[in-house]
């Protein structure tokens, strides 16, 4: 049996627990986690399978109870959806380790599509204003006594970089130290610091009436709020018109939360960190042997762009 028809056999047998659909299973994704659609008393909803090597049960548990969290606080997100049996995560047995199996409600609105400059600099006044609104949440929130989520340095790609890292790789582990040695005399206080989305790209949230309604918090974890800013402006920074995207996130943000000065000064120092990041999750995800073309083209890139630094266009 494929290893793509053992997963969609895995997701039936998941989607039963919420009532699906079985004829409405459609396979959306794949990257750590395993992504699937199905109707359910006639609303789409969307299940994730995660294997329990890439996040334990008590982490998951904990970014439910964050999402949760952020709901009542008046955040539009995609909310988790309880099974038959009562629970938010139900554990599937494979013939090597558990799969964790959680499901969302699906999120109203489009996708963020790149527009005219008046349109763009709206979006991204809205992007920093949902930031700012999460990160302001963040500051007053309080973990459940049983689950808690993983800091910044706890993350695989981090925590054992020299598994996925060759030595060879010598501009990228240059600037994995530099970057290192920088983050651990970074201030960490209340006002600069605490659980983050991780992963506040366009594809992680859908628009519509003038809000943005958030998902995918498989990625949050105990880091800078400097770190989620720089993660929306990062793909952006060839753009012609980066600076005034970034000054429209920075005005949408300020509007919600109080915005620390020292952020601003390093803001391109965590562009540097989200593209070294990007770059271990795929050294750990493709490894470096038989790299298709297109993979290999991925690293060189990315190995320029490292060697030159990061900077938006016009700074």
């Amino acid at each position: 049996m494929s290893n793509s028809t053992y997963q969609e056999q895995l997701a039936l047998e998941a989607a039963k627990l919420w009532l699906g659909e079985s004829a409405s299973l459609q396979h959306i994704s794949d990257s750590e986690n395993y992504v699937y659609s199905f109707n359910a008393s006639k609303k789409r909803c969307f299940l994730r399978l995660t294997s329990s090597h890439h996040r334990s049960l008590s982490q998951i548990e904990a970014e439910l109870d964050f999402i949760r969290y952020l709901y009542d606080g008046g955040m539009s997100v995609s909310l988790p959806v309880t099974s038959i049996n009562g629970l938010d995560v139900e554990k599937m047995q494979s013939a090597s380790h558990d799969f964790l199996a959680c499901v969302f409600e699906e999120a109203e609105g489009e996708p963020f599509v790149f527009n005219s400059y008046k349109t763009n600099m709206k979006h991204f006044r809205l992007r920093g204003q949902t930031l700012g609104r999460i990160h302001a949440l963040s500051r007053k929130y309080a973990p459940s006594a049983n689950s808690c989520r993983f800091a910044w340095d706890e993350d695989d790609c981090i925590l054992n970089t020299e598994s996925y890292l060759p030595q060879s790789e010598r501009v990228v582990w240059v600037e994995y130290h530099s970057l290192m040695s920088w983050l651990r005399k970074f201030p960490n206080d209340e006002q600069s610091f605490g659980l983050i989305h991780g992963d506040f790209g366009a594809t992680n949230y859908r628009y519509q009436d003038n809000r943005l309604t958030v998902f995918d918090f498989d990625d949050c974890c105990y880091h800078w709020f400097g770190y989620d800013l720089a993660i929306t402006i990062y793909p952006h920074g060839w753009r012609k018109e980066a600076e005034a995207l970034l000054g429209s996130l920075l005005e949408g943000y300020s509007k919600e939360t109080v915005w620390d000065d020292r952020l601003t000064r390093d803001l391109m120092n965590f562009c540097r960190l989200r593209l070294l990041y990007m770059f271990l999750t795929y050294a750990k995800k493709w490894g470096f042997s038989d790299l298709s073309d297109q993979q290999a083209s991925w690293f060189a890139q990315k190995r320029e762009n490292i060697a030159r630094g990061y900077k938006l266009s016009g700074l």
